[in-house]
């Protein structure tokens, strides 16, 4: 038997410059099975079957090739067969030809896949809002890998001077003085962000908010500004790092720190990743507008992708009149699914305590009414009366009760812009994700068909 050493990611990386355009990719492999093979020239066409994580990679050999330079080139097919869905979805799926170079004394040199490399296509299609494909082949693997490529992108073009994946050795004095978090001891490891300017600034990430202010506790003080972006937003109760010069962002949050334009352009993309590279429904506006008018259901389900992303759209303050539009409608939506938790009966009392935490809703709809009146713009009907706020847009009343208020919307309150609305009747809630599916197919088109 023939095993080839040091068949690893960081071997890899050893091997090739840090700006090898191949690092995303190769990132993905599994190198864990890449060392289990058998490169024995006696066996060249015979099958192995390597069980790994409980899936089933099977392997041939095609070729062992002596090169010139004194390293060996050999030629090997590897495809998986996972059990279950849950497998697949863990796991990546192969069906590809690769190539390992190693040495005459079996050392690992690299690996390549013999045609292009699907991720390629892949981070393509994603980029391009092509999501058919990716959906076909969908895996926990892949999805992390999209996140990482799109936050790398969106850092790389904010941060020209900026690098990807930099090894820096852990401080034990620290940049700053930042008192340890008890319950998130800080682990004393080299850390690579995926994105840093030296120790100025750190961008890394963690697919859940929760997991993303811990990663926070621990890095704080080994640079001077750091941000964690998330994907998918934790809305039940957990620690939150608040410490100076540390950003908890969402990918959407992220989007919109670096332009309006750059948030819209990825909205698609985002949305992706929270459902898990789910395929996505096209409305069409009209017709979405009509069932608004005359629902065909008396309530309808709120997904969890629908939530999560309203809670991270409801943290931005709208740049336009599609933003306010957008940040109505999530209001809207959580607004709606807090009114059905409180009538489940179901839930136990400490469930019921977790979702009270994203009551946090009314303080950011009360920025964001802050922000709007700021700008004296008076184009959307805004109505404040005691502990009530009705805003009227599009043809659609959004009512909210007990937002906080300020010196702002009190002087509002007591002005002559503040002009009664009658409600109409029409109760939004039940309709929240008809709105929120209005809303993104309005984003679809130019900001023009949502000015008053």
């Amino acid at each position: 038997m023939k095993f080839i050493k040091n068949v690893s990611f960081e071997k890899w990386k050893i091997n090739h410059p840090p700006d090898h355009d191949a690092k995303l990719y190769r990132e993905l492999y599994p190198f864990h099975v890449f060392e289990r093979i058998d490169f024995d020239e006696l066996i060249i066409g015979r099958e192995q079957k390597i069980e790994f994580n409980r899936i089933y990679y099977n392997v041939t050999i095609n070729n062992i090739e002596l090169q010139e330079r004194g390293t060996y080139n050999t030629t090997f097919e590897m495809s998986t067969t996972p059990q279950s869905k849950t497998q697949s979805w863990k796991n990546r799926g192969w069906n590809l030809q690769f190539q390992i170079i190693y040495t005459k004394d079996d050392q690992f040199v690299t690996i390549f896949t013999k045609k292009d490399d699907p991720s390629k296509d892949y981070v393509k299609k994603f980029m391009n809002g092509n999501f058919q494909k990716l959906t076909n082949n969908r895996s926990l693997p892949l999805s992390e890998f999209l996140f990482r490529t799109l936050l790398l992108h969106l850092s790389e073009g904010n941060y020209p001077n900026g690098k990807h994946d930099i090894l820096f050795p852990y401080n034990e004095i620290g940049e700053r003085q930042i008192t340890e978090h008890p319950q998130f001891k800080r682990e004393k490891l080299d850390f690579a962000p995926i994105f840093s300017i030296e120790r100025e600034l750190w961008i890394c990430y963690s697919f859940s908010e929760e997991k993303a202010h811990r990663l926070a506790f621990i890095l704080a003080n080994q640079c001077k500004s750091l941000i964690v972006v998330y994907c998918n937003p934790t809305y039940t109760n957990h620690q939150r790092c608040k410490h100076e010069g540390v950003d908890i962002l969402s990918l959407y949050e992220y989007a919109d720190r670096i332009s309006n334009e750059i948030r819209k352009r990825y909205e698609g993309q985002i949305r992706f990743l929270q459902n898990h590279l789910n395929s996505q429904q096209i409305y069409d506006i009209e017709e979405l507008k009509r069932e608004i008018e005359n629902p065909n259901n008396v309530i309808y389900e709120i997904k969890k992708s629908d939530l999560m992303e309203a809670i991270s759209v409801m943290k931005i303050i709208p740049k336009d009149n599609l933003d306010l539009f957008y940040s109505l409608v999530s209001v809207n939506l959580i607004n709606a699914f807090l009114s059905k938790q409180r009538k489940n009966k179901a839930l136990n009392k400490k469930e019921k305590n977790l979702f009270q935490n994203m009551y946090s809703f009314k303080s950011y709809i009360s920025d964001v009414l802050t922000t709007y009146i700021s700008k004296n713009d008076s184009s959307i009907p805004i109505y404040i009366k005691d502990d009530l706020v009705i805003i009227e847009m599009l043809g659609y009343q959004f009512s909210f009760h007990n937002i906080p208020m300020n010196d702002i919307l009190k002087k509002y309150e007591l002005s002559a812009h503040n002009k009664e609305i009658i409600w109409s009747g029409k109760k939004l809630q039940p309709i929240a994700p008809l709105l929120l599916y209005y809303s993104r197919a309005l984003r679809q088109k130019t900001p023009d068909l949502i000015k008053e």
